[in-house]
Formats: structure tokens, sequence, C-alpha cells
């Protein structure tokens, strides 16, 4: 968004006034600035409460609600625009692809109608307090921002500058309480910011209760929260440095009016209102172009145009002091002793050590005044010697405490609870691809191995098997020539049951006249069912057709018999294709055993096979045959899928977020849920990723915090790190009574971090 563009055309250097609507939760505050030439300048604000949320309200209570706001807020003017170029700043909720939902347009063009406002633009306001941190900081944040109203919060999850998550809920139970709570629903963080920045907590028993807040153990914060507030106009300051980006001009603000305060630990706050401002006014004011990036979207609404302002905006310079600490004033944390330790820079010499120098001291004046009293040239040899010995024997036990003090060296094991985290990812293993971590693809080579044995299984196949019943049949030829019938001529029963001849036959013609009567001639001829079964063993009397020749017929004079049936298994095609299927599952164990020798240190293979191929078979029957087993010897290659252990541990630390937290290598376990198989054998895997981790810690800050400290202060310090479940301190030379405090060089203390 660019909405300089809009704005320069015809410009001149007349004072113009803006109007920006901040909408939150519970509120809406009005904003009043002015534009002259390229510069802006905070003029006013009002704020007003709706009933219950900004969400319940009704259009007419929204409208009263901003009617009151911007009315309040011109109070401090003379006169007043007859309308007001607007920039709204919205809730995340309230936008969707950078364009605001369509049930929150509606409303906002009716406030503009109502209120004779113009609105050319807008911004997400937790961005813009995301960009006002990032700015008074010089770099980007992670931190956890609570928006504190009086029935609700919300909490928003910052990583590098970037809102990653956020959540919205009523108060219960107070601030601190609900903001432990949403903390435990965030998705994203794998190890918790360890800062709380409040935002709209002005009040100081509000800051006071979360600065007493006893967080859950479950939540992974590094250590104790750092507190930090915001002012009541934080939400003006940011909101104005985002307008002042978007419409390219230069903001010029007092710090008298925005101030971010840090409060030191344990100091009480007794300076009056009056006293602060006259001591910020005292300061020199900052003035300076920002330059921070808000919302890209666009909407026709709003008469935003398409440029982006990133590559339009002036060169950030990076200020050299972006943060003057007495602009910034850090709230910290009051914790009892045997809860925090705090930072020390007390000389700790131990008991010893303190009664060593303490009669050295006497020594020292006694010696001296003895020197006094007597000149060395009065002292007798004997007292020489004697002065001279006590001064070595004190120098030397001064030189052999201070010598141990700085040349001790201590080491501190510190045992770390581990959190066991899970993530679901799907994971391409290709024998056809190099590693791509951004697209999860592993490189995987094919690595085969060679097993000989044999299976047997059940045949199923069935098939009937029996007898064809026989028979003889009286064939009569009612014509008048001759009729001869080949060997396998059908015949048909008045049943439909069909019977074959089983040799050639000729009948001879009728005989006699119309006076004396015809008669047929006749042939005897046995026969045979077509097919198998019982059913073809016919009656005597039976009655059969031949062909479609009505002059000849047959019948049968005695039963047929011999016709049987059954059924039986026999062996089939896909009783074979069975065994070969069942070959290499019965064999999977022994090669699974025989693939792990063969596996590269370094390498992993997948639980199942790519492919197989089968060899050298061999039947003991063939197909057709009747039986109830079926037995197959053969070869099979198996086909396995292996990758380097690196190139998992790589994209484990991609998933789960390696600069936040210890990855324990050793412990990272795969279960693969799905294997799917393509045909160019790039194996797709549904994982379960399981790994431990360790919260990282900054070795080099705890050195410095414990260096010269006392035993027990650093131990209780330690403790209180977060997931430290044990401390143990080992100290060379190990000498009683001046082993109670750690070297105060750093270089002398090493530490050592292991899991439990």
């Amino acid at each position: 968004m660019n909405i300089s563009n809009l704005l320069n055309v015809g410009k001149k250097e007349d004072k113009e006034y803006y109007l920006s609507l901040i909408l939150r939760n519970e509120k809406a505050k009005a904003v009043i600035f002015e534009k002259t030439g390229s510069n802006l300048k905070y003029i006013s604000s009002s704020e007003e409460e709706f009933t219950n949320t900004i969400e319940d309200a009704s259009l007419e209570e929204f409208l009263n609600v901003l009617d009151k706001a911007v009315s309040g807020a011109e109070t401090s003017l003379g006169t007043s625009p007859d309308k007001y170029k607007t920039i709204l700043a919205l809730k995340d909720n309230w936008i969707e692809a950078d364009k605001i939902k369509k049930e929150y347009l509606d409303k906002l063009k009716k406030v503009g109608e109502e209120l004779s406002l113009d609105p050319i633009g807008f911004l997400t306001f937790s961005e813009s307090v995301t960009n006002l941190l990032q700015k008074e900081e010089g770099a980007p944040v992670t931190a956890i921002l609570a928006e504190i109203g009086k029935k609700y919060l919300t909490v928003y999850y910052i990583k590098s500058g970037k809102i990653m998550e956020a959540r919205t809920t009523e108060i219960h139970e107070g601030a601190s309480f609900t903001v432990d709570t949403l903390l435990k629903h965030l998705e994203t963080p794998a190890v918790m910011p360890a800062r709380v920045i409040l935002l709209n907590s002005d009040e100081d028993e509000l800051t006071q209760e979360f600065l007493n807040h006893q967080w859950s153990k479950s939540l992974n914060f590094l250590h104790i929260p750092q507190i930090m507030m915001l002012p009541a106009n934080a939400d003006v300051k940011a909101v104005l440095l985002g307008a002042a980006t978007q419409m390219g001009a230069t903001l010029q603000f007092d710090e008298n009016q925005i101030v971010m305060e840090k409060r030191e630990e344990g100091e009480e706050e007794n300076v009056s209102k009056n006293e602060v401002a006259e001591e910020i006014k005292a300061e020199d004011k900052e003035t300076g172009d920002l330059d921070y990036v808000g919302q890209e979207g666009s909407m026709d609404f709003f008469g935003f145009s398409n440029a982006d302002v990133a590559k339009n905006k002036p060169r950030y310079e990076k200020p050299k002091d972006s943060v003057p600490s007495e602009n910034l004033n850090e709230v910290s944390e009051e914790i009892p002793e045997d809860v925090k330790i705090r930072e020390e820079k007390k000389s700790n010499l131990g008991a010893l050590g303190v009664l060593l120098i303490e009669k050295a001291k006497t020594s020292f004046t006694k010696a001296r005044s003895l020197v006094a009293k007597d000149s060395l040239r009065n002292l007798n040899i004997r007292d020489k010697k004697m002065l001279l010995i006590a001064g070595v024997v004190i120098l030397g036990v001064i030189l052999f405490y201070f010598i141990f003090l700085f040349q001790a060296k201590a080491k501190v094991n510190i045992t770390v609870k581990t959190i066991t985290q899970t993530k679901n990812a799907e994971v391409t293993f290709s024998p056809n691809s190099s590693t791509k971590l951004d697209e999860n693809i592993i490189e995987a080579t094919i690595v085969p191995i060679e097993e000989s044995g044999s299976t047997t299984i059940d045949v199923v196949g069935k098939k009937d098997v029996g007898t064809n019943a026989k028979g003889t049949v009286t064939v009569f030829n009612n014509d008048t020539d001759p009729i001869k019938l080949n060997e396998g001529t059908v015949i048909t029963s008045s049943n439909g049951l069909k019977f074959t001849l089983d040799k050639t036959i000729s009948i001879a013609s009728a005989s006699g006249d119309v006076f004396s009567g015809t008669k047929p001639g006749t042939a005897n001829v046995e026969v045979t069912a077509e097919k198998i079964g019982t059913e073809y063993n016919l009656p005597s009397d039976t009655k059969f057709t031949i062909g479609s020749n009505k002059a000849i017929g047959a019948k049968n004079d005695n039963a047929f018999s011999g016709g049987t049936k059954k059924n039986v298994n026999v062996v089939s095609k896909d009783d074979m294709a069975k065994a070969r299927a069942a070959l290499p599952k019965a064999l999977e164990d022994k090669a699974k055993e025989a693939i792990a020798g063969k596996i590269e240190k370094g390498k992993t293979i997948l639980p199942q096979f790519v492919d197989t191929d089968l060899s050298d078979e061999k039947f003991d029957k063939k197909e057709g045959d009747e039986s109830n087993k079926l037995t197959l010897n053969a070869t099979v290659a198996f086909n396995y899928i292996a990758y380097e252990n690196s190139d998992m541990i790589s994209l484990v630390e991609m998933l789960f977020d390696s600069a936040e937290v210890n990855i324990l290598k050793s412990a990272i376990k795969t279960d693969v849920k799905k294997l799917t198989v393509e045909k160019n054998r790039d194996t797709v895997a549904e994982l379960a990723i399981n790994v431990k981790v360790l919260p990282k810690l900054d070795l080099n800050e705890i050195k410095t915090q414990i260096q010269g400290q006392d035993l027990q202060k650093a131990q209780n310090y330690l403790n209180n790190l977060q997931n430290v479940e044990k401390v143990e301190t080992l100290f060379n030379p190990s000498i009683p009574f001046l082993n109670s405090g750690l070297p105060k060089n750093p270089n002398n203390i090493e530490i050592n971090v292991q899991n439990n």
C-alpha cells in the first residue's frame, strides 16, 4: 500500500487534519493528527468503551461509541474539518487475505457515511504494536504480548517480529492466571519466549500481579519470564508510526508523550506525574524518520493503491542507540531468595579467607607498631629473624589464598530434564533424487537381500469330477428314404439333456402301404451323456429328438446308468499367485535379520521392503491337479530402502526449530505409520517423529551470573533455570572451607549440561 501516491497530487504545504480509529476488544480510540507538508504531528485522542465487546456491539452502539470518541478528540481543536481522511487500526480477526471481511466492512462503511469520514486505508493493530517494539529495540522481537482489557484479553506469540499465533478469551481468576492458561494452548512454540509484554497495563496493581504470578511448570520458559509494560498511549504511537510510513511522511513526536517505562527491580515509584513530565521535558526531544511497514493488503473501497511500501520506503538506517536507557525502564520481578538469586557484585572470599585477611591485618599492625617503637637497628638478631619469619609467613598465607582465589577451578554439572515432542510428517525417500529438506525429500538407495525358502497354502480352486451316463436307444425312421447318422450325432431327451451316438448307424426307410399300414425302419445304437452327473441316468421309455428332422426319433427301452458327479479341490492360477504372494511374507523376518548386517554405518533402512522378485520357482502340483495343498519353493530377492541418518537429523532439526532447543540426536525415533511405494520406487512414508529436546542454555551468561558467587546462591540460581533438575559443583583443588564460593574468573568455570 502507498497512500502517499494518492495524497501528493496537487499537494500544498497547508495544515491538514487526519483521523485514526483504533478498534480494540472492549474500546475504541479516536486519534487526531495533523499533516503539514511531509510531516505528521500528534494532536489529541479520546477513548470510549463498549458495553461488553466490539464484537457484541450492535450497529447503533458501534456508531455511538465511535461518535463519542471522535467528538472527545475534537475538543482540543478550535475548528474541526467537515470530513476527516481516516486510517483504521483493526483487529486481526477483522482482516482476511489482506482485505477487511465483508461483515465488518459493511459496518465500517456505515460509520463512514454517518460520521462523515473518508477512509483511506487500514492497519492491523497488533502488527503495528509489533513493529513499534521492533523500532524501539532495533531488532525483531520474540516475546509474548498480552493485550489486557477489563473483561477480555488477547495473547499474541511473536517470533522474530512476526505474529505466529493469537488467542482471545474472557478473564478468569485474574489476568495473569488467564494468560498462563492461554499459553498452554498455543500450538507454535517449543520453548516459550522468556519475556511477557503487557499492553494497557499502566496500573501498578496489574503489573505487580504478573510479577507475583507463579508460572505453570508445564510452560517451557528457559527462565522466569521478564515482565515489561507498555504505556497506555503506546497504541497511539504504534498506529501513528504505521500511518507515517504508509503516507510517506515523517512523524515528529515528543518523548514527553510516548515513553516506554522500565522499573528497576524492587524500586518504589514515589515520583509524581508532574515530576516525571519535567524530568523528561528536560531531555532532548527526538525526531526521526519512522520506517516500518504495516499491513500490505489493499481494498478498493478505501482507495488503496497496489504499490508495495517495502519497495518505496526510504532506506532504513539502524540508530546507534535505538533504546535509550532513560526511556525504557524494564520491570524485574522481585522473588524470594529461594526462588531467584539476584546478581551480586560483591567479592566472595570465603570464611577462611576473611579470617586469614583479618589475622594478616592484625599481624601487620603489630609489626608496624613494633617497627615504629624500635628501629630495626636496635633489634637484636633474634628479633630480626622472628620479624622476618612472621612477615614471610603472613605474605605466604596471603599469596597462597589469592592464588587459590584466582586460579582455583570449578566444574559445574547441570542435569536438565528432557522434553519429549512429537510431530507427524510425510517424507519421501527417493532413490531417484537428492535430498531436498524444504520438500521433505530424503535421498535413498536400494539395498537387495536374497532368501530361499518354501511355503504351503490351502488350495481353494474347485472342480466337478465324475462319469458320463450310458445306455441304448432305438432310432425310428418314418421317412421313405433310408437315413445315415454319424458317430457323435446329438440326440436330445424330452427334458433337454443331450447325448451323443457312440458309432455311425444306418436306418432303413419305412415299409408298407396305405392299405396295410406303414412300419418305420429301426436301428439300435449306444449313446453317451454329453456331461457328467447323475441327472443323465434317464428312465426307460424316454423319448429323444434328432436335430430338426421330424421323420426320425429315438426311445430307450432300458434306463440309462453310470452317471456320477462330485466337487473336489484342484490347483488353480489363483492358488499359484497366492503362493507367490505368501512366500515373501514368510521370509520377511529372515530377510530383516540378514539386511541388518548389510547396512553401512550411519544409515537406516525402512522397515518395509519396496518390492520383491521371485526366481527358481518350483510347485509340487500342476494347474488342474486335484489336491488340498500347494507347496512353492523359490528364491525371493527383497529390495529395501536405506537413507543417511544425517539427512533425517537435518530434517528433524528443521521440523522442530532447533534454533530454540537442543535436540538429542541419539534419541530421535521415527514410527512408520504408512508406506506407499510408487512406480518409480519412490517411497512416501507417513512418520510420527518423536524427539527429546533440551532448552538452550547460554553458558557464557550463566558463567557471568555465578562467577564469584557464594556456592549456595549460585546453586539456587542454577536450580531455578527452566527444566534444571540437579546441580553438582566440583572444585579443583578441593580444599575444605576454602571452596565456599565459585572462582571470580569465568574462564576457570567449566559448565557441563547433561540430560536425565
